[in-house]
């Protein structure tokens, strides 16, 4: 059930600021790039969250994760690596701990798609505007977006003159971060800008048989440049570097209690058993070190009947990533570090324009092409001395048929993929009140996966008998090529009626596609191969604004089913399989308000209302989706006071969750319920080029495990990856 006595004050703050309206205020407009086009947020007929610049500085939002507590329908959390990131909208979303597994919120960097959802968890720098759209975005955006998107779209040179800012933090875990920008012509005709960010912070995850878990040391670097020669062309060229070196992601554990045993008879300290501690006791220093390379090239031609847009794009990365599998100081499970790399091409053309005053449309072409790679066949996991002591209490003394110490497991995969599509989308203008969009996007794909993995085993039934080893379990062996191809057509309806000049609503039917793809870890051969995830969405909305553009309220009514819905399930001994459930439903309420309570008050608010959101079909029927709540709610608050030759500034961000699954088995067990509370805050003092600010997150201290694990078969551990406890600094700004 929903705590009321926490939304309490929330919801009475949100009433009060609607009824003291001052007058002679307005709201600023919102200009979004939705739907591919500038245009106001209020006349865009779906369910968008947004963000400025001002408030991405005043909210001090640095990351997915931030912005999350900004947007009720938007969840995010790290798991195991940055690159396994689980993203979802309305309770859709998957942790790509598979690399054949495709993301299902889409994430667009100035319009470029990044295939893993990992390539946009860095720091975010130099950024314009954030814009979260919810709900299957296959016409314009494409494939794997079926729950929606995220669209980042950064600064751009300017033409105007020099200018550019300096911004250093400092805060508790030893935490500084520095980032600079500059942007100026060249000459008339050119110009160009740069941005870069540094960040270091000491790890918030206390080990002490290892080094601390969860720190930063990270940097990246942007520069753009920007040729005009005429009013009507533009080309920018982009390109982005990223590096990380980390140990992330390291969850508090608790331990079996076999492995409390031997901890204490080999005279090492034993588990507190307290899973949101923030203290863990590992013998192996996690790790993550990952470089990243981003080149783009747009071109924007206004040919007066119309414009052209290309947008050209290639990436390329490469990470190791290495973690503690059995979470113990104990030698139960070794893991060696593991290789990952990847690299795209892609290519979109689209034209926007108009026939007569009365219908506008956009028609473009897409081409994708993308390489992911995993392991490079040495090895990754290795049978520790401790595991046949451990493993026949939890598992039984026949455990020692199949495993032996120096077990070990090897293997590389390789997927591919080529992707071709044409869309379309057009909107009628009926009259000056009604609008009709209709859109549609065939897509072909061509996949490949080259999948190779295999174990040495020395244990008695493996050697003698020839049955499969315990890390065969783990990851069945495999080595083979396999195929596929599929085409599909998503489409998309709606009908939008502006019952005044400040109120607007619309009713929409929308599909979307989720590539299909081979498990690089476990299945026969025939379990291999998952399909695509289909979905259809329905969605019944409401812009408004009231008292002179001083309050908006926006609200969706909206239904999702998901057919073939992509799968990812822990398997008791470790590793996962992907398989294909056969339906999956979520439907609730959105509701976003934003109101300038007082001329110097600005409130935002949101809540989701989920009211089904489970497994409809299939083996897993009846169980719930996890991290999807019935009630995730959010409040914002601005206050200014003019002080000295600037203002004073109190920022505060308020965000609920109610309990809910943190887990796919959905076990019988109350570890797997939580929910979550969180408050940001900032106060300040700005003027036209200083702003200091002290900050904190998570002033509350909640210790919310976004993911917690199956329980291990072997060692009876389970892992809870807890999100950053409570920070604070300060942060000061120059504006050049």
């Amino acid at each position: 059930m929903i705590k009321t006595s926490s939304l309490a004050p929330a919801m009475a703050l949100a009433l009060y600021g609607t009824g003291a309206l001052a007058q002679g205020m307005v709201l600023e407009e919102v200009i979004v790039t939705a739907q591919k086009r500038s245009e106001s947020l209020q006349d865009v007929p779906m369910a968008v969250n947004a963000f400025s610049a001002d408030t991405i500085q005043e909210a001090g939002i640095n990351n997915t994760a931030d912005l999350a507590i900004m947007t009720p329908s938007l969840h995010t959390l790290n798991v195991q690596s940055p690159f396994t990131t689980k993203m979802q909208i309305r309770g859709i979303g998957t942790a790509q701990s598979d690399p054949a597994l495709e993301p299902s919120v889409g994430v667009f960097v100035d319009g470029v798609f990044l295939g893993r959802s990992g390539l946009g968890m860095s720091d975010l720098t130099d950024i314009e505007r954030i814009e979260v759209l919810q709900g299957p975005q296959g016409t314009l955006y494409g494939k794997n977006t079926n729950a929606g998107a995220i669209s980042v779209i950064t600064k751009r040179p300017s033409f105007d003159g020099f200018e550019g800012y300096i911004e250093a933090s400092a805060g508790n875990y030893d935490m500084g971060i520095l980032t600079l920008a500059a942007t100026g012509p060249i000459n008339d005709t050119l110009a160009y800008r740069l941005s870069g960010n540094t960040h270091q912070r000491d790890g918030y995850m206390e080990n002490s048989g290892a080094a601390d878990g969860n720190d930063a040391d990270d940097w990246n670097m942007q520069g753009k440049l920007s040729w005009e020669p005429n009013d009507r062309l533009n080309l920018m060229l982009a390109g982005s570097h990223v590096e990380r070196d980390d140990s992330c992601c390291v969850p508090d554990a608790t331990q079996g209690d076999a492995v409390q045993a031997e901890l204490a008879r080999q005279g090492l300290p034993q588990d507190k058993k307290d899973p949101r501690d923030y203290k863990v006791a590992t013998d192996v220093d996690a790790e993550f070190a990952m470089e990243s390379d981003l080149l783009s090239l747009h071109i924007d031609y206004d040919m007066g009947w119309g414009s052209i847009t290309s947008i050209t794009a290639w990436n390329d990365y490469d990470y190791t990533q290495l973690v503690d599998q059995d979470r113990s100081e104990l030698d139960i499970i070794a893991s060696q570090s593991e290789f990952y790399s990847g690299d795209s091409l892609s290519q979109e053309l689209r034209l926007d324009s108009q026939l007569g005053d009365t219908i506008d449309y956009q028609l473009g072409l897409f081409y994708y092409k993308q390489t992911t790679q995993r392991g490079d066949g040495t090895t990754t996991v290795m049978v520790g001395d401790d595991f046949l002591t451990i493993a026949a209490q939890e598992i039984g003394p026949i455990i020692g048929q199949i495993a032996a110490p120096g077990d070990y497991l090897f293997g590389k995969g390789i997927w591919k993929n080529d992707t071709f599509a044409v869309f379309g989308q057009a909107t009628w203008h009926l009259g000056e009140r009604w609008h009709l969009t209709g859109g549609l996007r065939w897509t072909d794909e061509e996949r490949e996966a080259t999948l190779f993995s295999d174990n040495i085993s020395t244990a008695p039934a493996v050697v003698n008998l020839g049955v499969t080893s315990y890390l065969g379990r783990l990851s069945a062996p495999v080595d083979d090529t396999f195929n596929r191809s599929s085409d599909n057509v998503d489409w998309l309806l709606k009908a939008a009626y502006d019952l005044s000049d400040s109120t607007m609503i619309y009713a929409s039917a929308s599909t979307g596609t989720k590539s299909g793809n081979f498990n690089g870890v476990n299945g026969t051969p025939e379990e291999r191969e998952f399909d695509d995830e289909d979905t259809l969405s329905y969605e019944l909305g409401a812009k408004a604004s009231f008292f002179d553009s001083r309050v908006r309220l926006n609200s969706a009514i909206f239904y999702t089913g998901v057919e073939d819905y992509q799968f990812q399930q822990g398997l008791p001994d470790g590793g996962t399989i992907v398989s294909n459930e056969a339906e999956v439903e979520v439907s609730g309420l959105d509701l976003q308000l934003e109101a300038l309570a007082l001329e110097n008050l600005t409130i935002t608010a949101g809540l989701l209302y989920m009211h089904d959101y489970e497994v409809v079909s299939g083996p897993n029927e009846g169980k719930q989706l996890s991290t999807t709540p019935d009630y995730t709610a959010n409040l914002g608050a601005t206050l200014v006071f003019p002080l000295a030759d600037g203002a004073l500034y109190l920022r505060g961000d308020y965000m609920y969750m109610d309990d809910h699954v943190t887990n796919n088995s959905n076990e019988p067990d109350d570890e797997v319920y939580q929910d979550r509370e969180s408050l940001n805050a900032k106060l300040g003092w700005r003027n036209d080029n200083w702003n200091l600010s002290i900050w904190g997150k998570n002033l509350t201290d909640d210790s919310y495990a976004g993911l917690t694990s199956q329980v291990q078969r072997f060692s009876g551990s389970r892992a809870y990856y807890l999100t950053a406890p409570r920070t604070y600094g300060a942060t000061l700004r120059y504006e050049l």
